[in-house]
């Protein structure tokens, strides 16, 4: 039995021999240096989608995608040790890992980051009006107003207020010199701005009186009067006086016609929304003198009529000014001169006033005063002059409301004419 276990010993020791001088045979392999990126620091830690983002590390030139979370990311390797990547824009805030991969994931790296909240800064989509006067309101809007802390016409502070996040009320300054502006809308976080027009032009607030006869004083209220080269009264020129930016005055010129106000500087041209009536001598509410006034066509129309035509330009007979309006009745009955919807108050006066001129063949014609769409006052012609007619309001109406006049044809036979002009209340 021990020679047994002798011999095999002496193999086992046989056997290990061979396998240790096989092994000292045999070429060993070699495998080469592992590269695999590594993530020393990441700096910042934390940024707003949109920043710039410095990786240091090792092993970096190899790299294919970096991701914040699951976002690609576009990045520059200017060397093997850094790498810069500018956080997407469409990650919201929170925590995530920046990653560097080489190939498809064959080699990873990852550092925690954190994505902050991106400041609100204002943004500007729309105004209206983007054109208006110094000291009206526009509407600017957009997003992210809520921490609106300024708002400047060029370098002119203007007042406004932040109805909500997404809508601006802000009051054109009154001090802006020049047309064209650029409105900013100031934040802690950023500003936005867009263009705007000022309108310059002088503005007409009031006329001071409203009516007035040749050679009286007339106070015009506005604003920008400053440089002012011309006043008109209607079309026509008229001496003024400047006497501040807001006040001006002048004398109302012989001849002169009712009409609007209007002011020019160099800044443009500025119109009064209302008339100066231009009294006639004798009548204290014109309706009809130079043409229809606005005493009556602030409130009321001028019609068609019927049986005949009027021109209300006539230049052939005129008793003062330059104009009159003839009446041609072409029909029994008729009446062309038709004014209605008005409503004017009567109480201050007591009688109607009207100069009538006969026409060639209107002799002994007869015509009647309508007023309020009732037949009133029946007046026969006189032929080839101007005769002036004061009719008691109470001969016409009861009526302390004047709503319409009609100048109607009453002998029946139509066929004549008639001219007539300063036609108003006394």
């Amino acid at each position: 039995m021990y020679k047994n276990f002798r011999y095999l010993f002496i193999g086992c020791l046989s056997f290990m021999a061979f396998g240790l001088l096989q092994t000292s045979c045999k070429k060993q392999d070699k495998f080469p240096d592992q590269t695999l990126p590594a993530i020393v620091t990441v700096n910042p830690t934390s940024a707003i989608p949109g920043s710039p983002v410095n990786i240091k590390g090792t092993h970096l030139k190899d790299v294919t995608a970096v991701r914040f979370g699951t976002v690609s990311a576009v990045f520059d390797t200017p060397s093997d040790t850094s790498i810069t990547a500018i956080v997407p824009d469409s990650i919201p805030p929170g925590d995530l890992y920046v990653q560097v991969y080489v190939g498809d994931g064959v080699a990873y790296a990852a550092q925690k980051f954190t994505i902050l909240e991106a400041p609100k800064i204002p943004t500007i989509t729309s105004i209206k009006p983007d054109t208006a006067y110094p000291g009206d309101v526009i509407l600017i809007t957009g997003i992210n107003f809520k921490a609106v802390s300024a708002v400047t016409f060029g370098d002119v502070a203007a007042t406004y207020t932040i109805t909500d996040s997404t809508k601006l009320n802000i009051t054109v300054p009154m001090n802006l010199t020049e047309a064209n502006q650029l409105i900013t809308v100031s934040a802690p976080t950023g500003s936005d701005t867009i263009s705007f027009t000022a309108n310059l032009a002088p503005v007409i607030t009031s006329i001071d009186p409203s009516s007035a006869h040749e050679g009286d004083l007339i106070n015009v209220k506005g604003v920008r009067f400053t440089g002012a080269s011309s006043v008109q009264l209607g079309s026509t020129d008229v001496t003024f006086n400047l006497l501040t930016d807001s006040t001006l005055t002048f004398i109302v010129p012989v001849g002169a016609s009712s009409g609007s106000i209007t002011v020019t500087t160099p800044k443009g041209s500025g119109t009064s929304s209302s008339s100066l009536s231009i009294l006639v001598a004798g009548l204290a509410f014109p309706i009809y003198d130079e043409g229809v006034t606005s005493n009556w066509t602030n409130s009321g129309w001028i019609g068609g009529g019927w049986g005949g035509t009027v021109n209300y330009n006539s230049t052939e007979e005129v008793e003062s000014g330059s104009y009159s309006a003839k009446i041609d009745y072409v029909g029994g009955y008729g009446s062309p001169l038709q004014l209605g919807g008005a409503s004017i108050d009567m109480t201050p006066y007591t009688s109607f006033k009207i100069s009538i001129y006969g026409a060639p063949g209107s002799g002994g014609k007869q015509i009647n005063i309508g007023i309020n769409q009732a037949d009133s006052k029946t007046i026969t012609i006189e032929e080839g002059k101007w005769t002036d007619y004061q009719i008691p309001i109470s001969d016409l109406t009861s009526s302390s409301t004047l709503t319409d006049i009609w100048i109607k044809e009453y002998s029946g036979t139509g066929g004549f004419s008639i001219y007539v002009d300063n036609m108003g209340l006394n």
